[in-house]
Order: C-alpha cells, then sequence, then structure tokens
C-alpha cells in the first residue's frame, strides 16, 4: 500500500501525513480537515500505524514519541534543540543495571547511583538524556560547591542594584533539567540538608532568603552519582575527601543502583569501539590483565584498582604509535602507588607476553 496522499483541496501530493500541509497551505488543522473531508485520510496506513507503535503525541508545541533505552520504554522529544541536550555516544555499552536508571528518570524516581570510579556513572545520564532529547546539567558536589551556589545569592548588579541570582537548584527545577549531582558522597552537609526538600515527591524549594516556593516542572529529574554508597570507604580508594552520609538523607532516594565494571567481553568491545586500529587478541589481553588486578585489590592485595578509564587512556597512547611500556607507564604505572607498581607490570608482562615488543595494531 502506497505512503503517498494526495490532497482533496488542492491535488498535492504529500508522504505520509497531510497534517503539516493542511496547517501550512490551507491553514485548517486535523479536526476541521476531517469535518470536511471525512473520506480523506490523513496518515497513511504504515504511518499511522508508526503513530501507534510508537505512542506519538503531542504536548504543548513538542512532539513526542516512544523509544526504548537499556530494554525499557521512554518517551523521547522529537525535533528539539538545547545546548544542554548532549549528543550521543555509538560507542557506549549498555548493561542491564542501566536499565534501572532510565526507568527511574522516565518515572521521575530519585536516583542515586554509585561505583568505582571509571564505570560510566557520568557517561551513562548522559547517554539517556541524548537518547530522549533532555537537557542535562551537571555539577560537583566536591566540597567547594556551596549553599550559596547551590540555591542562589544576593548580588550587586553594575547598576549597583541588589538581586536574588537563583543557583543552580531552582534553575534546573524551573527549566526542567535533568539535574545530575556527581561526587555527592563529597558534598558539604548543608548542600544535603537543602536537597532533602525535593527528594520527597513533588518536593518543593523554599527559598528562604526570597520566601519564594520553587515547585518542579514536570519534567525536572534528580540523580547523584558517587563512588561509595555513603557508609564510608573500606577499600581506601575514596577515604579522602569522602564523608559518611545521613542515614535519612539517604533513605529518600526511590532507587538506589550500583554500576561495576563491564564485564571483560564487554570492556574489550569498547576499547575497540573507540580504538578500532588495535588488534583484538591484544585488547582481550589487556581487559584480563585489568580483571585479575581488580581480583587481586577485592582482596587486598592492592591498594588500587585499574580502571576502564585508564585502560582508554593506554589504547589511546598505543593507536597513536607509542611503545607499550611507555605508554604503561604514563597511563597506568605513575598512578599507582610504589608497591603496588611491580605486581602490576608483572600482570600485564604475563598476559601480554611477547606482544607488548609488537605493534598492537590490527
Amino acid at each position: 500500500m502506497s505512503d503517498q496522499l494526495t490532497c482533496p483541496i488542492c491535488g498535492h501530493t504529500e508522504m505520509f501525513t497531510l497534517v503539516n500541509h493542511a496547517r501550512s497551505e490551507h491553514k485548517i488543522g486535523p479536526d476541521v480537515f476531517k469535518d470536511r473531508f471525512p473520506e480523506q485520510a490523513l496518515c497513511s496506513t504504515s504511518f499511522a500505524s508508526f503513530l501507534a507503535q510508537r505512542s506519538v503525541h503531542r504536548a504543548g508545541n513538542v512532539l513526542r514519541y516512544q523509544v526504548s533505552v537499556a530494554g525499557t520504554p521512554m518517551t523521547a522529544q522529537y525535533g528539539v534543540d538545547h545546548p544542554l541536550i548532549p549528543e550521543s555516544d555509538p560507542t557506549f555499552v549498555w548493561t542491564d543495571t542501566c536499565r534501572d536508571v532510565a526507568e527511574a528518570i522516565e518515572h521521575n524516581e530519585r536516583a542515586f547511583v554509585y561505583g568505582p570510579s571509571g564505570t560510566g556513572k557520568s557517561s551513562l545520564v548522559r547517554e539517556i538524556a541524548a537518547l530522549t532529547r533532555r537537557p542535562v546539567r551537571r555539577v560537583s558536589l566536591n566540597g567547594e560547591t556551596g549553599v550559596g551556589d547551590f540555591v542562589g545569592h544576593w548580588t550587586v548588579t553594575e547598576n549597583k542594584q541588589t538581586v536574588f541570582a537563583s543557583g543552580i537548584l531552582p534553575q534546573a527545577m524551573r527549566e526542567g533539567y535533568i539535574l545530575q549531582l556527581d561526587e555527592v558522597d563529597a558534598m558539604q552537609p548543608e548542600v544535603g540538608f537543602v536537597l532533602q526538600q525535593i527528594l520527597e515527591p513533588g518536593g518543593h524549594l523554599l527559598l528562604t532568603d526570597t520566601g519564594e516556593d520553587v515547585a518542579p516542572h514536570p519534567e525536572f529529574r534528580l540523580v547523584a552519582t558517587a563512588n561509595t554508597l555513603g557508609f564510608g570507604c573500606d577499600s581506601g580508594l575514596y577515604a579522602s575527601g569522602t564523608r559518611t552520609l545521613n542515614f535519612s538523607w539517604l533513605d529518600r532516594w526511590d532507587v538506589v543502583v550500583h554500576l561495576d565494571y563491564l564485564p571483560a567481553k564487554q570492556e574489550a568491545d569498547l576499547l575497540r569501539s573507540r580504538h578500532p586500529s588495535l588488534d583484538k587478541s591484544f585488547l582481550k589481553r589487556v581487559v584480563k590483565a585489568a580483571c585479575d588486578l581488580r581480583k587481586a585489590h577485592a582482596a587486598e592485595q592492592l591498594t588500587t584498582v585499574i580502571t576502564t578509564r585508564r585502560l582508554l587512556a593506554l589504547c589511546a597512547r598505543l593507536e597513536r604509535g607509542n611503545e607499550f611500556e611507555r605508554a604503561l607507564r604514563v597511563c597506568v604505572l605513575n598512578k599507582v602507588p610504589q608497591e603496588d607498581a611491580k605486581v602490576v607490570q608483572e600482570t600485564f608482562d604475563h598476559h601480554i607476553g611477547s606482544l607488548k615488543n609488537q605493534s598492537p595494531t590490527a
């Protein structure tokens, strides 16, 4: 069946739908068109089926449709442009755990995502935002961000007028961003207490300086990321700068998701997708070495771990023609404590073997 439709008014033909043509050329909407031409379909059969399957509908001036993100149905926005909407990364690796974060964002659940450094916590939120065309504002609460920066403060303009400058939180609440709070296990306690107001379902923010009650935009979402769950750091990796979080504060988050390192095969696939010139077998050995070192850390035989971020940096150097030993030293060995460096070196020597003296490119 053809997707081509003919306008009964002027005879002009359009593919898929006559809605836009009727509006722009004849200044009539779908309802008027149907009353005047009840026998004429506005959409082709296949296009109508597509609209139904994707739950396409108009909300104000925005066209919304359904997409699958990590296996969960999400609502995306068509044709929306905003400087805070990130670009999608086609090399991003989706895991089953990602589904829980996607579902939380879709259904306005407050999500707390924690896990080791370099596992893609921040990248996950950006990728979900990119696929659904949502603006996302990322802010680090690493102890330097105070209540004034987060909520707002009084300031003097060039015209010598005293005005209240809204902070990051009320801006995101009013405009309907995804607000991504990184390193919340290092934030100032005063900032955490401010957040408690909006961690409740539909929670409002009271600006005590002005008395304004800020209601959340229907599209406002809140996601936190951290290296620890807020009960302290047993491994010692994140002890510096992290704090023990208030249990009442933690209990207000609807969803808590632990994001760990990728399984070995998926991690090797990620390295290959980012650096396709490197030999596949070589990358598998690199990942195997990193996995063994992570197991050694879990068994308290090492004080550090080799993150995916370090492996990506190593591969970038190798792809540019650096020798393996040199790249390993500046990207990995120089970042670990001296007492760990020998074990790390020996583990990579064991897995890479003679390949380290050869070109790692495919």
